[in-house]
């Protein structure tokens, strides 16, 4: 070791990491054993910040008595500690930074004079994290990307969990301006006994940790293993461990852990309880019925699931077995231009031979002007292909009609105005089969036929958010425009979607799979694009989709007085600014228009108005 008078264990930094295969990380099992429900996760601190730190970090990892570590960037040993990580493939998340000064020469001038301002204000007093600054928002959003993005290229992708050093990642500035990347695992206060903290104190905790899981993934509990480590015994988080996600948060730089952690005194003091190997899972083929049962047992809310490839004995083993059937489902409503596309790219897809696939097209138009087009297909094509109509006007239920003809082992949905990749199917599949989950979704990205408006390019206006490969997504960004479902999912004689929901069916149907235990992941490489052809470039048909939605969410079944409430207030406060808005470019203007026109929308549909006559928005 490299500081004096530290014990170094025994064990060589080039031996292989000992690791009970049990929480979310653990090797290939048998199909009979049975996951453990609880996780119990160590994470050290501070990893990269120096030699000493990363060194004596690495002997617990070796050790076993630590599962991961959160990475500093732009600290002196950040480089080595990325490229030990890499090579030893250490589960590494973010270690936000506002107070430590960067000592990289990687850290730009401005990215330092950022971080200073911050700096002398959280150091001000102990109110500072808790207190918003309206003033240093640029900087709090500058140093949180340049750590982001210099992570990302440290470890070659972005992070899949984020914690702050001296908990900084909870100030309000970081909080409140949803500086983290949404679906992240982010750490959240510390867990308290009641007692043990005011009144005041521990509302505030829960109020932010509340805020907190609306966007990311949090721990059921939190722990410093400080004081267990004085007082010898971990009996208490033992037993929380047995049903619940348990992280407790180390610093081996502090001589106190480190003998606590290297010299056994760690697992002597939990006993039965066995630490688990990481936050993201190293074996795809357990993946499922962990986080199943995870999920199902409210021990974790949605981690994400892998970061590696499927070892060739995993893929070898996919491929031996029987083929299976996927059933493309189209719900589509007088688009023959966009259908004939999308079933041109489906006719070509690629299936590496490991399954076979059959299209549905569910027309909602009653005078079925998607037939010809099905027939025509049908006659030139080898994929098979069945077509129905559903007479009613409501896309819930032409999703029914769908899933009713589908006969594949698996249900693909892609909405009519899209296309996909050459190995659309084939990835989302792949992906299915490595991750042993319910579900997979992946990014639609927008097809421009022509160059649009620099105004369009500037609002981003059809751009959606992606994700890393493998994060387990929650209801809110659960849609069908591009999936791929198991069958199991559907039971006969009860329709999946609820024919209610005029829009949002799809996030319906998510949230209540997910609160069943059922578990659906991300893969960013199964792409399909949404055509975007000029007419949609149009100011009236951007609004006029603004009405429409706004139109819709006024039949939600979980719209409140509040929501109606929020609009009254926010159509004279959008209508207000508007001319404002124009200050900072055309772009900007038609964000707020838009804004204005959803809540426009549903207040007139709840008045009786119904600015939109039509179901759908077709062009």
């Amino acid at each position: 070791m490299s500081e004096k008078g530290s014990s170094a264990p025994e064990r060589s930094r080039n031996s292989a990491v000992p690791r009970e295969n049990t929480g979310i990380s653990f090797g290939a099992a048998s199909a009979s054993a049975r996951p453990p429900a609880g996780l119990l996760l160590v994470n050290a601190d501070d990893w990269g910040r120096d030699a000493v730190t990363t060194d004596r970090t690495l002997d617990c990892i070796l050790l076993g008595s630590v599962s991961s570590v959160s990475a500093m960037v732009f600290m002196a040993d950040s480089e080595r500690a990325a490229r030990m990580a890499r090579e030893r493939n250490i589960d590494a998340g973010l270690h936000l930074n506002f107070t430590l000064p960067f000592s990289s020469p990687a850290a730009s001038p401005r990215l330092l004079a950022h971080q200073q301002r911050i700096a002398r204000y959280l150091k001000r007093n102990r109110l500072a994290q808790v207190l918003f600054h309206p003033g240093l928002i640029r900087s709090f959003r500058f140093v949180v990307a340049a750590q982001l993005e210099e992570f990302k290229r440290l470890y070659g992708s972005a992070p899949l969990r984020i914690d702050g050093h001296h908990h900084m990642h909870l100030c309000a500035n970081v909080i409140w301006s949803n500086l983290l990347p949404a679906g992240t695992i982010v750490r959240k206060n510390f867990s308290f006994l009641p007692g043990q903290k005011g009144f005041l104190n521990r509302l505030y905790r829960r109020l932010v940790d509340r805020l907190l899981a609306r966007r990311h993934r949090l721990a059921d509990f939190f722990f410093s293993i400080h004081p267990y480590a004085c007082a010898g015994s971990l009996g208490d988080v033992a037993a929380l461990a047995a049903n619940s996600f348990v992280e407790l948060e180390t610093h081996p730089i502090d001589q106190v852990e480190y003998d606590f952690l290297t010299a056994g005194g760690i697992f002597s003091s939990l006993g039965k309880a066995r630490i688990s190997s990481g936050f993201s899972l190293s074996s795809a083929e357990s993946a499922g019925s962990v986080l199943r049962q995870a999920v199902s047992s409210g021990a974790v809310a949605g981690p994400a699931v892998a970061r590696g490839v499927l070892p060739d004995s995993q893929s070898e083993a996919c491929e031996s077995q029987p083929a299976k059937h996927i059933s493309v489902c189209i719900c589509t409503y007088k688009r023959p231009v966009f259908l004939k596309r999308l079933l041109d790219k489906l006719a070509v897809q690629e299936t590496g031979g490991l399954f076979t696939f059959s299209i549905v097209v569910a027309d909602n138009d009653r005078l079925r002007s998607a037939e010809p087009l099905v027939e025509e297909f049908a006659a030139s094509s080898s994929v098979p292909i069945r077509y129905c109509m559903q007479p009613e006007q409501n896309i819930a239920l032409t999703r029914n009609a769908a899933i009713a003809c589908a006969s594949g082992d698996f249900v693909a949905f892609i909405d009519d105005d899209e296309f996909p990749v050459q190995d659309w199917l084939l990835t989302l599949f792949r992906a299915s089969q490595k991750f042993a989950v319910d579900g997979v979704l992946g990014p639609v990205l927008p097809h421009f036929d022509q160059q649009p408006p620099r105004w369009i390019l500037k609002g981003k206006f059809y751009e959606r958010a992606t994700y890393p490969t493998g994060l387990v997504i929650d209801w809110t960004k659960g849609r069908t425009g591009n999936v791929l479902l198991s069958s199991a999912l559907f039971s006969p004689g009860s329709p999946p979607f609820r024919p209610q929901f005029q829009s949002g069916e799809d996030q319906d149907f998510f949230e209540r799979m997910i609160n069943a235990g059922r578990v659906f992941i991300w893969c960013n490489e199964a792409v399909a694009y949404e055509s975007v052809p000029p007419v949609r470039w149009k100011r009236s048909f951007m609004l006029k989709r603004a009405l429409f939605r706004g139109k819709n969410s006024a039949h939600h079944p979980s719209l409140g007085p509040l929501d109606t409430l929020k609009s009254v207030v926010a159509v004279p406060l959008y209508a207000a600014i508007l001319p404002f808005t124009l200050l900072r470019g055309h772009h900007t203007f038609m964000i707020f228009l838009i804004k204005l026109c959803d809540h426009l929308g549903k207040l007139l549909e709840i008045a009786g108005m119904h600015p939109i006559k039509t179901p759908y928005v077709t062009e």
